[in-house]
């Protein structure tokens, strides 16, 4: 009895141990799978971070470029503005000197514009035609001598 005992636990170590084999095939046959599969995952990654990246590096260093011209505006902007905060402080001023003259001279503004009304022109005009009849004449002597 025991050596058919044994006979079936030989048996069945055998069946055992095939199923054992016919496991470990299909797991190194799906490792492989995966394995190849894997590989080409990181292939296709490692091909896209090479087309990638010089771009990405491109763009920052454009976008970089962008930034310190935008800067550069910035500053040139800030010093106009400055400049035309000074100037319009500069026009105030002039303005209000302005006003201060006009109010200090306003009395004699008024007494030099009613002096200019007060002068005749009409007659002035006559007295400048009554010279030009009197010299006239004198001119056109002196004309014939040059």
């Amino acid at each position: 009895m025991e050596e058919k005992m044994e006979v079936k636990n030989e048996e069945g170590m055998e069946e055992l141990l095939r199923q054992i084999l016919e496991a470990d095939k299909n797991e190194v046959k799906y490792a492989k799978r995966a394995a190849f599969f894997m590989m080409g995952l990181f292939v296709v990654f490692l091909v896209a971070a090479i087309i990638v990246i010089p771009k990405v590096v491109e763009t920052l260093s454009n976008v970089n470029t962008a930034v310190v011209s935008a800067g550069e505006t910035l500053k040139g902007a800030d010093d106009a503005i400055e400049n035309i905060n000074k100037m319009s402080d500069s026009i105030t001023k002039t303005s209000d000197n302005m006003n201060s003259m006009l109010t200090d001279n306003s009395e004699s503004l008024t007494a030099a514009v009613e002096k200019m009304n007060s002068i005749d022109f009409e007659g002035l005009n006559s007295a400048i035609t009554d010279l030009q009849d009197a010299v006239g004449p004198f001119a056109d002597f002196m004309n014939r001598f040059k």
